[in-house]
């Protein structure tokens, strides 16, 4: 498990459930204190011949159950173009190292 602090200052434990070094590293949110409600995010990375590494970001939010309506409405959110721009400040922080 990691812990951070979102952009709103909510405190997420994140609990791990998929990692293999340099190749892959998904985890399930929950409030501090708190078990996951049901979505996954995660990174999938693939080097490529040229050095570079081909990412995927995998957001699935198919197990939150139908009773919690108000997480289901905010994982709707999760628009491709917000999956790209977490991509892109990925790729910022790694191409600045």
């Amino acid at each position: 498990m990691f812990v951070m602090t979102n952009q709103g200052g909510g405190v997420r434990d994140n609990h791990v459930v998929a990692f293999v070094e340099g190749r892959e590293i998904a985890w399930r949110p929950a409030p501090h204190g708190e078990r996951p409600a049901g979505h996954q995010w995660g990174w999938v990375l693939e080097p490529l011949e040229d050095g570079r590494t081909l990412v995927t970001h995998v957001y699935d939010f198919s197990d939150l159950p139908a009773s919690q309506e108000g997480r289901l409405a905010k994982a709707r959110q999760m628009t491709p173009e917000k999956l790209m721009a977490s991509i892109d400040r990925l790729a910022e922080l790694a191409e600045g190292a």
